[in-house]
């Protein structure tokens, strides 16, 4: 018996089938003999012109005189498309290529055997030197390294040439090399290996003299079109950021604006990922199944986030429920793809950029935080409760204690805003309410809060925003 063990460095093989254009995506799985032949013959022809031709004959005509068996790893049909360009005088002009592939695992080996062959020793070294040689087989990207295998073959996926009792499978046609034997052309059969595709064309045949076609029997399971995925567990996931992408960014001072758009979609997708209207998630809609607001800070903030430009390139949404977003809730945040714009006719783009099961992945602690949005307390000062600063600093430490944050030891009112927009210019007021005062606080604790997080009126939708200095 002699076995040849092939491996692939880059965990593929490139190669189409006899008679099958490039483009209809087909693979040729296992390498076909006739393909190895030629390669042994190109690596003898470029590498060891010094090994006599009859030598060279002998041991290709041995392994010609007989189909062999394969064992096969999983391999997984996959393919990557390529616009190359017409090298016409238009630019745009392209065409579109498939390179069709099979992806094996790293470790992975292809054992080709021939049961009944027993070679020589000058034979099994000449083999072992062409083996030794070859780089890749297929098309160039497809890495090999080959040598001959001594061991027993265990495990694999079989493949076979069809016999009486053969093993059932998928009939597919593996392109061999005739039996030197059995050839009958005029061309010497040494030649005819070496037959290109220019000659075949120009003889106007249909396949080349010294190669034949051999039916063999391949398992259905050998090639997945999918990969087998565990199923992901959504449910649970604290934090989820997303990006956004436009050719005009909305202004941070929008920061009202953009949260109920993006509240109203994700209610919208998630009406229709539950079927049922009244099933819309309250972490969503902010309200209780009976329809009174909730009060009890778990349902989601909306906190679009802003850059050194004063755009919006950012939304994070996070809960302070134990128990995260549900996984239809995620679904919903991942299946939000746009936002509309009032400064151009394009719409935002949206896509999920992170999501983090606690949190703290994309909210990281922070001892010192400065307003990014300004703060608009929920209560108005009326006389008795202090100066109206003192009002503003203890709203602050109501807040946090709704909050079920730690009351800050410093709060110092800031005299103006920390970016480029001053906080009378910010949106402050949701629907027909009337705007609201705001300011900016730098707030110091004890020990490290989350950040970015949110206080005071409107914070479920960006107003008091608080980041780490």
């Amino acid at each position: 018996m002699t076995t040849i063990e092939l491996k692939f460095p880059s965990h593929r093989f490139h190669a189409t089938p006899w008679g099958r254009h490039v483009n209809e995506g087909a693979v040729e799985w296992p390498p076909s003999p006739y393909r190895l032949v030629r390669a042994l013959y190109d690596a003898w022809q470029r590498k060891f012109r010094d090994v006599p031709a009859a030598a060279m004959e002998d041991l290709l005509r041995a392994l010609a005189a007989e189909p062999p068996a394969y064992r096969l790893p999983v391999a997984t049909a996959s393919h990557t498309r390529s616009y190359l360009n017409s090298n016409t005088f238009d630019p745009t002009e392209k065409s579109l290529i498939f390179d069709a592939f099979v992806a094996v695992a790293p470790e992975a080996s292809l054992f080709v055997t021939w049961p009944q062959l027993l070679l020589g020793g000058e034979q099994r070294e000449l083999l072992e030197r062409l083996l030794g040689s070859l780089n890749y087989m297929g098309r160039s990207e497809s890495w090999i390294n080959a040598s001959l295998y001594e061991g027993a073959l265990e495990g694999g996926i079989r493949c076979e040439p069809m016999l009486d009792g053969a093993q059932a499978g998928d009939l597919l046609a593996v392109a061999c090399p005739v039996p030197a034997g059995a050839y009958t052309e005029k061309l010497a059969w040494l030649e005819a290996l070496a037959y290109s595709t220019a000659q075949l064309q120009k003889d106007r045949r249909s396949l080349p003299p010294a190669m034949r076609m051999v039916a063999y029997v391949r398992p259905a399971n050998a090639v997945l079109t999918r990969v087998a995925t565990l199923p992901r567990k959504h449910a649970g996931v604290q934090a989820v950021m997303l990006g956004l992408s436009a050719k005009v960014l909305p202004l941070v001072t929008a920061t009202v604006e953009v949260a109920e758009q993006v509240r109203v979609r994700l209610m919208g997708i998630h009406k229709r990922l539950a079927g049922d209207a009244g099933k819309v998630s309250a972490k969503f809609s902010g309200k209780t199944p009976e329809g009174a607001p909730r009060k009890d800070h778990g349902h989601a903030f909306i906190l679009p986030l802003g850059n050194s430009r004063g755009r919006i390139d950012r939304v994070l949404v996070f809960t302070r429920d134990p128990g995260g977003f549900g996984p239809d809730e995620v679904q919903a945040l991942l299946r939000m793809t746009e936002l509309y714009g009032r400064t151009t006719e394009d719409p935002i783009r949206v896509m999920a950029t992170q999501r983090a099961e606690t949190g703290v992945e994309i909210r990281a602690g922070a001892r010192v935080v400065v307003s990014t949005t300004p703060f608009c307390s929920g209560r108005h000062w009326r006389k008795g409760r202090g100066d109206y600063a003192q009002f503003l600093a203890e709203e602050i430490r109501r807040e946090c204690r709704n909050h079920k944050l730690r009351e800050p030891r410093k709060i110092e009112l800031l005299a103006g805003s920390t970016g480029l927009f001053e906080w009378v210019e910010f949106r402050r007021n949701r629907k027909d309410e009337a705007p609201r005062p705001g300011y900016g606080f730098r707030l110091e604790f004890e020990e490290p809060v989350p950040a970015p997080f949110s206080l005071g009126y409107g914070c479920h939708f960006g107003l008091g925003q608080f980041a780490g200095e």
